[in-house]
């Protein structure tokens, strides 16, 4: 790869002479009057490097048989180009343009390289040299991946299921240094699969730049000989120019297991000339990067921080502790909590919620006896499951122990909860939940209800 063009000079300087075969030859002849040739040069780099000359004759007689000849101060494996170019003869008054490349293979070293051209006359009125200076990069891949995946489903409950519509999102990433040339992205499917929508299965995606990531999306849905649990055939093939870059990727898809929505892919790919490149994978927000660390301190102030993530009678919430853990760094780092001060819980039960917030009979729970009346601001943040009762149909925290057919006896009422928060005598109390409902999810055919 050529880069970095520094001209030593634009221009030429007229050289007069006249040239003799020697004894017994003829003297080629100039008339009325010698050439006087001027050129201006550029320099230009994307796949292989480019030089264009602009060559005119302001004299008032023609300039014969003229030719560029190139030569280099070192030799430098793997970069190529023509060493002479002929030019033929430049009518006096005339311009011309005459493009010259350079190309590197993958063996080129990174080196400093000077490049002189010359434009020969044979009559000897030549051109004073042009010097060009630039660099050739050595070669560096292109690493192509699959960095994720997401579906959005006909039923909404992030599950394939048989004879059901699934859009599939697929990130195709460049992980290398190198940029890729040419990609396309195949779909292949296996027994029982089907492509639905279009039937588009073809995707090209062009020139990949290194670190830089394209989405492509297809529909697919199967028959009902995929049992629950069992893979679902489906292979995503990435061709790039050169044949040793392509891949074959065979997607992490279950048949009924819960799969990533396509909406929860919110991220950032990261390029770095040299440093390292980060997969875009999705499992990051922007609050989780680059937290202002500041001088804030709260050292009476109280808080509980519970992440539901693994439950024992219903689906999972991927995130729900990851996310409680980086509102825990925010209040230390950003609010000023004591981390002494802080009540965090992974994956919270039944007790845990009554252990720290009371009961319907008994108010005093762990919260209450901790805040200093009037003095404590108050956080609490809920991350997980929330679902209303089959029967009173009101609020309740689905802890990771609850059964959701019985949350009115299993899990911890909205009410009860916000009823011993308004008994502790706190300066402030602030709630933050993140918390949704989704029929399909918890009850087969509860409507949607969510909070945030």
């Amino acid at each position: 790869m050529i880069r970095q063009i520094y001209l030593v000079a634009l221009s030429f300087l007229i050289l007069s002479s006249t040239s003799f075969a020697g004894k017994g030859s003829s003297k080629v002849s100039v008339f009325p009057a010698p050439p006087d040739i001027s050129a201006t040069v550029k320099f230009s780099e994307q796949e292989t490097g480019k030089i264009t000359l602009t060559i005119e004759n302001k004299g008032k007689g023609d300039a014969f048989d003229a030719a560029v000849e190139l030569s280099i101060d070192k030799k430098i494996d793997g970069l190529s180009f023509d060493k002479s170019i002929p030019l033929g003869n430049i009518a006096a008054g005339q311009t011309l343009n005459k493009e010259i490349s350079l190309t590197a293979s993958e063996d080129v070293a990174t080196a400093d390289v000077k490049l002189q051209v010359n434009i020969k006359e044979t009559n000897g009125f030549d051109a004073e040299p042009i010097k060009i200076a630039f660099m050739t990069k050595s070669f560096e891949p292109p690493k192509l991946v699959v960095a994720d995946t997401g579906i959005d489903d006909q039923s909404g409950n992030s599950r394939v299921e048989p004879m059901e519509n699934v859009e599939m999102t697929v990130r195709i990433q460049n992980m290398g240094h190198g940029d890729a040339r040419s990609v396309a992205v195949d779909i292949v499917t296996g027994e029982n699969v089907y492509i639905g929508g279009g039937g588009v299965t073809h995707f090209n995606i062009g020139g990949l730049p290194a670190g830089k990531f394209r989405d492509i999306k297809f529909m697919f849905y199967t028959n009902k000989r995929i049992r629950d649990g069992e893979k679902i055939p489906v292979t995503i093939k990435i061709n790039e120019e050169r044949q040793q870059f392509n891949i074959a990727k065979a997607l992490d898809l279950v048949m009924n297991a819960y799969q990533k929505r396509a909406q929860e892919i919110i991220v950032k790919a990261v390029e770095e000339t040299k440093g390292e490149i980060k997969l875009a994978t999705g499992l990051s927000v922007d609050i989780e990067q680059n937290l202002p660390i500041t001088k804030a301190q709260n050292k009476d102030a109280f808080a509980v921080v519970i992440g539901n993530s693994d439950y024992r009678h219903t689906k999972n919430v991927d995130f729900a502790v990851n996310d409680a853990r980086t509102v825990k760094t925010y209040l230390t780092e950003v609010l000023g909590f004591k981390e002494g001060n802080i009540f965090f819980i992974s994956n919270a039960t039944k007790g845990d919620f009554e252990t720290y917030f009371g009961t319907k009979d008994d108010h005093k729970g762990k919260l209450f006896n901790q805040v200093k009346p009037e003095k404590s601001d108050v956080f609490i943040y809920y991350a997980g499951h929330g679902a209303p009762g089959l029967k009173d149909r009101k609020g309740y925290f689905v802890p990771v122990d609850a059964d959701p057919q019985y949350v009115e006896k299993s899990g911890y009422s909205l009410d009860v909860f916000y009823e011993n928060l308004s008994r502790i005598s706190a300066k402030s109390v602030t709630v933050v939940m993140d918390s949704c409902f989704s029929g399909a999810d918890i009850y087969a055919t509860s409507p949607r209800l969510c909070w945030r």
